[in-house]
């Protein structure tokens, strides 16, 4: 119930609603004015924040190898869905996502593929 995200724009807004029950806070990046703003943006507020990004975007795969982390990374692949698919898949996945963005330290990106 920790979790902390910040959707990236190319997740929709509408993804919030299906994980705000299972996060502490759950905000969209045109919630704080960062739609249209370049990925090392939302970056830095997600590290000043203490958010973790949930994107489809691969740029912040490179961030975090880049920059390391926090903030750690859950990249979604073949996530051109519906939302409320995205938000099944995500949340059949909870408990991986809850670890991955749990205490852990050692890992900074998580990579989902749907099928």
């Amino acid at each position: 119930m920790l979790m902390r995200l910040l959707l990236d724009e190319n997740i929709s807004w509408r993804l919030a609603a299906y994980l705000r029950p299972h996060c502490a806070t759950v905000l969209h990046v045109r919630d704080i004015n960062l739609d249209n703003s370049p990925d090392t943006s939302i970056w830095r507020y997600a590290k000043q924040h203490g958010y973790d990004v949930l994107t489809k975007d691969e740029d912040f795969l490179r961030l975090v190898l880049a920059e390391g982390f926090p903030p750690r990374v859950v990249a979604v692949q073949n996530a051109q869905v519906p939302v409320a698919k995205l938000a099944e898949f995500l949340l059949a996945r909870l408990p991986q996502i809850q670890s991955f963005l749990g205490p852990q330290t050692e890992f900074g990106l998580l990579q989902l593929r749907l099928p």
